[in-house]
């Protein structure tokens, strides 16, 4: 007979669990402390970043608060600064006068400030494919069609 009946086959399994068992929870062992130190590594370096990041952030704060009020004052000041001109424009002309002509200038400076900003942006990296080189054909795979 070629075929082994089933309790054999049972019996040899169970011979070979012996040597392969103590092994299988030798490696499971040393794959789990494996996986515990890369994780315990990883962690270790989150917090290191995130420690990092938030120190830098203390320190930055009070520049950033500073620069913000800056903006916000500065913007009042541009706003008041463009009120002054239609008032002072409005005794001249008609008040609906004095606003347009000052709105218009006012974009008119947005314009050229953005066209001019636009001017000197950096131009981009064009990529161009390099040509084969003559007399090299192109490699061709045995088996395509």
């Amino acid at each position: 007979m070629s075929e082994f009946p089933g309790p054999e086959r049972t019996r040899s399994g169970r011979f070979f669990d012996r040597f392969t068992d103590p092994i299988a929870e030798m490696a499971r062992d040393k794959i789990g402390q494996v996986e515990d130190k890369v994780r315990a590594s990883v962690q270790a370096e989150i917090d290191t970043v995130s420690r990092a990041v938030r120190a830098k952030a203390v320190e930055v704060r009070p520049s950033a608060l500073a620069f913000a009020a800056a903006a916000l004052l500065t913007v009042l000041g541009v706003a008041l600064l463009l009120g002054g001109a239609v008032v002072g424009l409005a005794h001249v002309v008609w008040w609906w006068l004095s606003f347009l002509l000052v709105g218009a200038a006012v974009i008119l400076l947005a314009a050229g400030l953005a066209a001019w900003g636009r001017h000197n942006l950096p131009q981009p990296v064009r990529v161009t494919p390099l040509a084969p080189e003559p007399g090299v054909d192109e490699h061709v795979h045995p088996w395509a069609d």
